[in-house]
């Protein structure tokens, strides 16, 4: 796997990216921020677009499996037919910032599910991002289609 950053994610970065999502959209708006989710996910991670546009998406389940137990998050993978299914329980993120006493951000959850829009773009995939409470979500991949680029 390409993306294998060691140690934790710097808990800064957390913080950062709860306050900057906010700041993002009132200065720029929504528009701005869809398009930098589309290009990072698209263009940072193109090693997992690339698989996914090509019909494989083992690297983003390894990739967010890697990064959920490296920050200690609490998750299960799960596959039915055409789905895999990510169940973050206990996302870490979330977790530090309420250790901090900091509340999250009505649009905290936008990263995930704009980074999630930009990786389906164009492949025959969709991933649905489902969120069920604080710190707690749901992204599943689900084949649509069978074409391949």
């Amino acid at each position: 796997m390409r993306y294998t950053d060691t140690g934790e994610v710097h808990k800064d970065f957390h913080l950062a990216t709860n306050e900057t999502i906010d700041f993002v959209l009132s200065e720029y708006g929504i528009n701005f921020l869809t398009e930098l989710f589309r290009r990072t996910s698209q263009k940072v991670y193109r090693d997992i677009y690339t698989n996914l546009r090509n019909g494989n998406p083992q690297p983003l389940i390894e990739h967010w499996s890697y990064y959920y137990s490296r920050e200690k998050g609490d998750f299960s993978v799960s596959e039915e037919g055409e789905s895999i299914c990510f169940h973050v329980i206990d996302c870490p993120a979330v977790r530090h910032l309420k250790e901090k006493d900091v509340p999250v951000t009505d649009n905290f959850y936008l990263q995930i599910s704009l980074m999630n829009k930009g990786w389906s773009e164009e492949t025959p995939f969709e991933i649905e991002t489902e969120i069920i409470g604080e710190g707690e979500y749901k992204m599943t991949v689900r084949r649509v289609s069978d074409d391949t680029q």
